[in-house]
């Protein structure tokens, strides 16, 4: 329970007891769950991997009227978190929508070392999204323009689909989600062959994910999607950390323009464009690298070979 009385909900796995922390931001919807995912990538690079519930998702109260939805409020939330856990330096790995969060830790808590950022969204305050699918535009112009639609939709929808007692009282419908999750037509390319080929363990811990994000109904994932659409409260060239970017060549959900941009507009950079992999492949496929990369020890002047 955070200071100001609000809950808030976090998983570790990986490495328990390793030095070598990481906080994972994922991305929109989808919950501390998604943690799970990695749990794999994070032991093998010897990483104790922390990932928290925005406001408002899963086990996360939130925000009080008189609180800002802000990347700041959620920094200083997690910061609260970690001062709890006695975690005195820790590195970011942030993905998708999870981008923009895992910048904030590095521009509000000081204790930040390194971030990595896997397959990111740009500010789209400025960058726009028209490179992104209809279905990503359609949901981040409701989130900016219409932000009670969106809620209403999303909780009409858990209602209906994605309800949680649901998917606990039935263990065959969350196998009916977990068939639509696979056969769903968002995914493309490599990321559907990828998703066709992952084990059904996997494909559950995504599907889990989402709904349990849901738990509290669509009001905490559409204010993230707010969050993302308008202005972050911060400049990237403010980032004065080593910032690690991904890419996969075949990404068709965040254009590879996004990931240039970041370059472009971050201090210190390393990039790397990946032939073969998507969006969810790249995420999923080189999350142990990425865990490597940020937590990989730091020279006097870490900057220097960047």
């Amino acid at each position: 329970r955070l200071s100001n009385g609000r809950s808030l909900g976090y998983i570790i796995v990986g490495d328990l007891n390793s030095d070598k922390v990481v906080v994972l931001c994922n991305g929109n919807p989808g919950s501390r769950l998604e943690a799970r995912v990695h749990g794999n990538s994070a032991f093998a690079a010897g990483v104790r991997l922390i990932c928290v519930d925005r406001q408002g998702v899963g086990l996360s109260d939130p925000l009080k009227d008189e609180e800002d939805n802000s990347f700041k409020q959620f920094a200083s939330d997690v910061g609260e978190l970690l001062d709890y856990l006695c975690v005195h330096r820790y590195s970011v790995v942030g993905y998708s929508t999870g981008g923009p969060a895992a910048l904030s830790l590095a521009k509000f808590d000081e204790r930040v070392s390194r971030v990595g950022l896997l397959a990111s969204v740009a500010p789209l305050s400025v960058f726009g999204t028209n490179d992104m699918p209809m279905e990503a535009r359609f949901m981040f112009f409701l989130s900016k323009r219409a932000p009670s639609v969106l809620t209403a939709l999303i909780s009409s929808m858990v209602d209906n689909h994605l309800s949680r007692k649901k998917a606990i009282k039935e263990p065959q419908h969350l196998d009916r989600l977990i068939k639509e999750f696979t056969e769903s037509r968002v995914w493309h390319g490599t990321d559907k062959e990828y998703i066709d080929n992952i084990d059904w363990t996997r494909r559950r811990l995504l599907i889990v994910s989402t709904i349990e994000a849901f738990r509290q109904g669509g009001k905490g994932c559409t204010d993230y999607g707010n969050l993302i659409t308008n202005h972050w409260g911060f400049l990237l060239a403010s980032i004065d950390v080593p910032v690690h970017l991904y890419h996969g060549e075949q990404d068709e959900t965040v254009p590879r323009t996004m990931t240039e941009y970041l370059e472009s507009r971050l201090r210190y950079t390393k990039t790397r464009y990946i032939q073969g992999q998507g969006h969810l492949s790249l995420i999923c496929r080189y999350m142990g690298q990425a865990l490597k990369d940020v937590t990989q020890d730091l020279e006097s002047n870490p900057q220097a070979a960047f």
